[in-house]
C-alpha cells in the first residue's frame, strides 16, 4: 500500500463546504436512495432529545466519522459535513457515501430538523468531519491522527479490527494524550462461544463467553460500545469483554441513506454513534471538561442494566444523554456500585421515577397542609375581630352588577 500523505491543515470557522458528487468511477454499485420515513424512531423517545436541546445541541464540537464517507448532499446533512480525506483512495474529499453506512453513523449524531421528519440527530448543533477508512491498522490509524490535528474533539470509530499493531496503538495514544480528544469506537458484530475462561461481572444473566480483544476498543481510555436493542438485550452479534464500556441502540433504528431518504437499519457499528452525539452535547455545554472528564461522565451517569454494576456485555449500561448533560457526581464516585438513580426529569418529560412520584406526593402534602394552617389562622383572627359572631351575609348584586 502507498504511503499516505494527508496534509494536516487545522479546520477554519464556519460552515462546511458543499459537498461535490462522488469521482467518477468510485461508486459502480452505490447503495439506493431510501424513502422518507415518519415513524418517530424508538431512540429518540428513549433519549427525549428536545428536553436537552434547549441547553446543548452539541454547537462548536467537531465529531470524526471513520467510515464510509458521509454524503453531505442528504437534505437532513446539508452543511453539516466538512470535506474531509478519503484515506482509501489518498485523495482530499470524504463528503460522499457509496454505501450509506456513514452517512447513517452521521445522521444519527447530527441529523438536522426536516418538517415532516420525526427523525433527528441527537447532536444537530454538531459538525461532521468524514474520514474514508477501511479495515487497515495502517489507515486507521492515519486517520486517528489526521482527526486529532483537524482539531476533532471526538473521533467516532465505525470499524473494529482483531489486529493490535503499533501504528494503530499509538495514533490512538497520539489523538487522546497530545491532543485531548475522545475516541468513541465500536466493539465489532464478531461474537463467538470460543473463549469461556472470563464469565462477565456483574451480570445477573446466563454467564456469557468473552470474546478476543477488538481495536481500537481495547486500547486504555478508549470507549468502547456495544449494541442492545429497545428491551436492552445485547445484539446477538455483539461482542462480550471487559473493553465494553457503554451500551447504545443498534436495532431497528431510523438512519439516513446517500443522497436522500431514510432506512431502518440493524447493525451493532452504529452504536458509537450515539455515545458520540452525547459526548458532543456534554462537552458543547461545558467546553472547559477534559476528555477524561467527558469519558467518566459517559459511564457514571449511564442507566444500569446489568443488576446495577459494570459488565462485560454491557459495559456500566446504557448512555443517558439528559443525565450525561445534566448531572455531575463527584468526581472520585468509582461508578460500580449501587445503580443510580434516574435523573430527575422536567415536569413536561414523559418518564418520572418511583422516587421522583413519592418526592412530588409528598411536596404536595406539604403544600396543602402548609395552606390549610394559614387559613386556619387567618379565619382564627377574623372570628376574634367579629366577637366570634356569624358575618352577616351579603346583599346579592343589582342587575347591573350581575357579570351575565
Amino acid at each position: 500500500m502507498a504511503a499516505l500523505s494527508a496534509a494536516a491543515v487545522v479546520l477554519l470557522p464556519g460552515a462546511p463546504a458543499s459537498a461535490a458528487p462522488p469521482p467518477p468511477g468510485v461508486c459502480d454499485t452505490p447503495a439506493a436512495p431510501g424513502s422518507v420515513i415518519t415513524d418517530l424512531p424508538w431512540p429518540q423517545r428513549l433519549f427525549d432529545a428536545p428536553r436537552i436541546w434547549p441547553v446543548t445541541t452539541g454547537a462548536g464540537i467537531t465529531v470524526a466519522v471513520l467510515d464510509s464517507g458521509v454524503d453531505g448532499t442528504h437534505p437532513q446533512l446539508a452543511a453539516q459535513v466538512w470535506p474531509g480525506f478519503d484515506f482509501v483512495r489518498n485523495v482530499a474529499g470524504a463528503d460522499f457515501d457509496c454505501t450509506s453506512h456513514g452517512t447513517a453513523t452521521a445522521s444519527l449524531i447530527a441529523a438536522k430538523h426536516a418538517d415532516g421528519v420525526p427523525f433527528e440527530g441527537l447532536a444537530p448543533g454538531a459538525k461532521i468531519l468524514p474520514l474514508r477508512v477501511n479495515d487497515s491498522p495502517d489507515v486507521l490509524a492515519q486517520a486517528i491522527r489526521y482527526a486529532a490535528d483537524q482539531n476533532a474533539k471526538i473521533i467516532n470509530v465505525s470499524i473494529a479490527i482483531d489486529k493490535d499493531t503499533p501504528a494503530l496503538a499509538q495514533a490512538v495514544d497520539y489523538a487522546i494524550t497530545t491532543k485531548g480528544c475522545l475516541v468513541v469506537a465500536t466493539v465489532g458484530t464478531r461474537h463467538t462461544t470460543a473463549d469461556a475462561s472470563l464469565p462477565p461481572i456483574g451480570s445477573n444473566r446466563n454467564p456469557v463467553p468473552n470474546d478476543p480483544p477488538s481495536y481500537p476498543a481495547s486500547y486504555d481510555n478508549v470507549l468502547g460500545v456495544a449494541a442492545v436493542d429497545e428491551h436492552q438485550d445485547r445484539l446477538p452479534e455483539s461482542p462480550v469483554g471487559n473493553y465494553v464500556d457503554l451500551s447504545a441502540p443498534g436495532d431497528r433504528l431510523v438512519t439516513a441513506t446517500r443522497a436522500s431518504g431514510h432506512q431502518y437499519a440493524k447493525d451493532p457499528t452504529l452504536a458509537p454513534a450515539y455515545v458520540s452525539a452525547t459526548a458532543a452535547l456534554l462537552w458543547s455545554s461545558q467546553p472547559y471538561l477534559k476528555n477524561s472528564d467527558v469519558s467518566w461522565r459517559l459511564r457514571i451517569t449511564s442507566d444500569r442494566i446489568a443488576g446495577g454494576s459494570r459488565s462485560n456485555e454491557f459495559g456500566y449500561g446504557m448512555v443517558d444523554p439528559y443525565r450525561a448533560v445534566t448531572e455531575a457526581p463527584p468526581r472520585d464516585d468509582p461508578g460500580s456500585g449501587q445503580p443510580i438513580p434516574p435523573a430527575a426529569a422536567p415536569a413536561a418529560a414523559p418518564h418520572r421515577s418511583a422516587t421522583a412520584r413519592t418526592a412530588a406526593w409528598i411536596g404536595l402534602a406539604v403544600l396543602l397542609a402548609t395552606g390549610l394552617l394559614f387559613a386556619a389562622r387567618a379565619a382564627y383572627r377574623l372570628g376574634r375581630a367579629r366577637g366570634w359572631r356569624p358575618a352577616e351575609p351579603s346583599p346579592p348584586p343589582s342587575p347591573a352588577e350581575r357579570p351575565f
